[in-house]
């Protein structure tokens, strides 16, 4: 796989059943912050709200720096 930017957008797609991380304007039950739920078919089509930032202090994600992930939409 080729290196991320940092600042590039992403979609995040979970391994076992190929949905995207997704959020939206809708406040979680529980904490209050933002709800991020799975959503899209196993083809990666999804919306807008499956796309994140990569926020990261280097020209490029790297796994020994910490990385942070920002919701574009929201």
């Amino acid at each position: 796989r080729a290196p991320i930017k940092c600042n590039t957008n992403i979609r995040l797609q979970h391994s076992a059943t190929k949905k995207n991380l997704h959020s939206h304007y809708f406040s979680s039950p529980l904490s209050s912050n933002q709800e991020v739920s799975c959503y899209g078919d196993e083809d990666g089509e999804g919306d807008s709200g499956d796309n994140w930032t990569v926020v990261c202090n280097n020209d490029y994600w790297r796994r020994d720096t910490p990385v942070k992930f920002r919701h574009v939409d929201t």
